[in-house]
């Protein structure tokens, strides 16, 4: 992952009063509505681990793989080291894999 879209990224999840409005021509730009689109990923599947459903989580290469369970269905979401690691920062999903061994 580019240095700035992590930043972004990483500012982003971690800052709630960071304005896309006020950053608009930096996040106009192909990095950062790449940053916008991972962060809106990472958001939505914190949100899917902070349900409670089991969870699975491989490493396959340099990707990481996670497979939430659901009544209905399973949602298979394919990140990079990079965005599972920021996705990690988070508490939510720390407690959802803490039953996981790590991926590395």
């Amino acid at each position: 992952m580019a240095d700035f879209v992590e930043r972004a990224v990483r500012r982003m999840r971690e800052d709630p009063a960071f304005s896309r409005n006020r950053h608009f021509l930096a996040l106009s730009s192909p990095e950062g509505r790449r940053a916008v689109r991972i962060h809106r990923h990472l958001q939505s599947l914190e949100a899917d681990l902070g349900r409670g459903h089991p969870v699975t989580v491989e490493r396959h290469g340099a990707r990481v793989c996670i497979s939430v369970k659901y009544r209905g269905g399973t949602r298979v979401a394919w990140l990079a080291a990079g965005e599972f690691k920021l996705l990690c920062t988070s508490p939510i999903v720390r407690a959802a894999l803490d039953a996981q061994p790590d991926p590395s």
